[in-house]
């Protein structure tokens, strides 16, 4: 090709495509961007309702976000996963149970060992309080509330929603880990715990 060959230049019609095609690409990801972080953030971290007016699950907040929390939603119940020998990080136990007493609500102590379910007498202290309509709506919380929290989501889906294992723990919300691989341990539990009203049939079903 010489200096004085033509130039093959795209048509203004090509470049607008172009340009619409760029412009497409640049927007959805903004839109994913906003997407998770509302996902993610909103209106607390990890905040999740997996009954709205009757359980909800969530991460640590603090002590503005637990005030908001409680007032917003009616509170009745917090269940505190986190274990004894978390309460040496910060001041968050003193700080959660002072908040809750302040808005009318009280907090339960189920302490967990991270990645690990409840046991069969810690369910039973659970289903005991949330038996009560008085005690709801409850909250559920661990540290990032993905994990543990996950367990006691799995609980209530299957003791008050009726869903079975599968699509149980299919709906638990998890914020992107892999129980199964990650927490066969919390997995497991959602799938295979077995409800009251399996255990003993023609009892009626308790819940909301």
């Amino acid at each position: 090709m010489s200096a004085y060959d033509p130039v093959d230049v795209p048509s203004p019609a090509f470049q607008r495509k172009i340009s619409f095609v760029a412009t497409s690409v640049v927007l959805i990801g903004a839109a994913f961007g906003i997407w998770h972080l509302v996902w993610q953030y909103y209106p607390f971290w990890h905040w999740h309702e997996v009954q709205p007016g009757q359980f909800y699950r969530s991460s640590q907040l603090g002590e503005k976000e637990l005030g908001e929390a409680i007032e917003r939603y009616k509170l009745k119940t917090i269940f505190n996963l986190r274990d004894e020998s978390e309460r040496q990080f910060g001041t968050w136990y003193e700080m959660e149970h002072r908040v809750a007493r302040e808005h009318g609500a009280r907090v339960i102590d189920i302490p967990l060992k991270a990645g690990t379910p409840p046991s069969p007498e810690q369910v039973a202290k659970m289903l005991e309080i949330l038996d009560d309509p008085q005690n709801r709506p409850a909250m559920v919380h661990c540290y990032h509330g993905s994990i543990r929290s996950a367990a006691a989501e799995g609980l209530w889906r299957r003791e008050y929603m009726g869903e079975d294992g599968g699509t149980a723990y299919d709906r638990t919300q998890s914020w992107g880990r892999d129980l199964s691989e990650d927490y066969p341990e919390i997995a497991d539990f959602i799938k295979h715990y077995v409800p009251r009203r399996d255990r003993a049939k023609g009892e009626p079903k308790k819940g909301p």
